[in-house]
């Protein structure tokens, strides 16, 4: 079992109380973008967060929405410098 399964239902979908927790969803969302090939689970997480954040981003309040706003402009990823030896 891996630990972005919690995120799962029986059925293998994202959970749906998952989409009312726009923290959980911002910080599985920023999660995501640090999967590599292979890691299926964080591929569907980033395209199941990414369409519920756009989809809720207009109906957020501040500093929530900016919050999401600025995650979907420039996630945490692609703001790390990348490290090589």
């Amino acid at each position: 079992m891996g630990i972005f399964d919690k995120f799962k239902d029986e059925k293998g979908g994202f959970k749906e109380d998952l989409i009312t927790n726009v923290k959980g969803m911002l910080g599985l969302y920023e999660a995501a973008h640090l999967w590599v090939h292979g890691e299926d689970i964080l591929e569907e997480a980033l395209a199941f967060t990414t369409t519920h954040l756009k989809a809720m981003v207009e109906s957020l309040r501040y500093p929530l929405a900016e919050q999401v706003s600025h995650a979907m402009e420039r996630p945490i990823r692609k703001g790390l410098e990348r490290i090589s030896r």
